[in-house]
């Protein structure tokens, strides 16, 4: 997790891949954070009050903010994990960057010391791979999306004896959290889509199959832009792309100078951005559904503060996902 209370108290080890700063800076925007395509989420039925086998009770449907009441006896000494609701998406594999809704107490105090509930807006990160608590990487994987989770964390697979005080926790604390699994996608995870007419004279030539890595295979005559621009080379056949969520994106970026790729997220981890500013960018995309495509050029930009100097270059974005 990070040092500092970021509102993603549940990661442990975060490291922002280097492979986004160009990228996604290119986009105007930052981010947070599996072999196959990704998972969105899947319905499921509504849920009652629940007394689990730990004694916490749990109340309200996945989806919606839960009520935890836990007992005043000692927390399990144990890691322990009950599905609340089972889903019926894909099955959580590790490598996956999951995307949850989750709140968390503590045992002993009964407070809650985050919630992406209040937030309004899900948590996507990598599952299974040292950059959540151990908790969640032995208890997430192996779910199925869909489902509504609860977990009751001892220290040693939490945040260890020293705790975490800025989120007022306690080296003593056993943590409760339930977690909704909202979706899951894989490193080259892609989107359902088909290919779209052929680029004009002047764009890039990109190798272009729906679903998998594309690669920009010659800048040759193109000419840098002013502004953005951007084609669309493949039309998404998923559910359409809503300007208000956030979208998971796959990306490849090269030097529009050189013709060398600078960066790539497949077989990495898909990106979280805000679709308004993946839109203001790839304008193409707007009114296209997910598993679309498109070609951007992008200006390069001057140094800035502490943000340096950028040179012009290609983006193919896949849009993989939303939430």
């Amino acid at each position: 997790m990070p040092d500092n209370l970021t509102g993603y108290l549940v990661f442990h080890a975060w490291r922002r891949p280097a492979v986004l700063l160009v990228a996604l800076t290119a986009l105007g925007t930052g981010v947070s954070a599996c072999a196959g395509s990704g998972s969105t989420p899947t319905a499921t039925s509504a849920s009652q009050s629940t007394t689990t086998s730990s004694g916490v009770t749990v109340s309200g449907a996945f989806g919606s903010t839960p009520t935890v009441n836990i007992p005043n006896s000692p927390a399990p000494k144990d890691l322990t994990s009950q599905t609340l609701t089972q889903g019926s998406g894909a099955t959580v594999a590790a490598g996956d960057t999951l995307v949850a809704n989750y709140v968390g107490e503590t045992w002993a105090d009964k407070k809650v010391f985050d919630s992406s509930f209040s937030r309004g807006n899900p948590a996507p990160f990598v599952i299974g791979k040292g950059q959540v608590i151990p908790g969640w990487d032995k208890e997430l994987v192996g779910k199925k999306v869909g489902s509504r989770v609860l977990l009751t964390v001892p220290p040693a697979d939490g945040y260890g004896s020293k705790g975490n005080s800025q989120a007022g926790i306690k080296g003593t604390d056993t943590l409760v959290f339930v977690v909704d699994l909202v979706a899951a996608y894989g490193p080259n995870a892609g989107g359902p889509g088909t290919p779209a007419p052929a680029l004009p004279a002047g764009w890039p030539k990109v190798s272009n199959t729906p679903g998998t890595k594309p690669d920009i295979t010659s800048v040759a005559g193109v000419k840098t832009p002013t502004k953005p621009e951007s084609k669309l080379v493949v039309t998404g056949t998923g559910d359409p792309i809503d300007p208000s969520k956030t979208l998971m994106v796959q990306l490849v970026q090269t030097d529009l100078a050189t013709g060398k790729k600078t960066q790539a997220t497949w077989g990495q981890q898909p990106q979280e951005v805000s679709a308004q500013n993946v839109l203001q960018v790839a304008s193409a995309l707007s009114g296209q559904k997910i598993g679309s495509r498109a070609v951007v050029l992008v200006p390069g930009s001057k140094a800035s503060g502490s943000s340096p100097a950028q040179p012009a270059s290609v983006l193919v974005i896949d849009v993989v996902g939303q939430f």
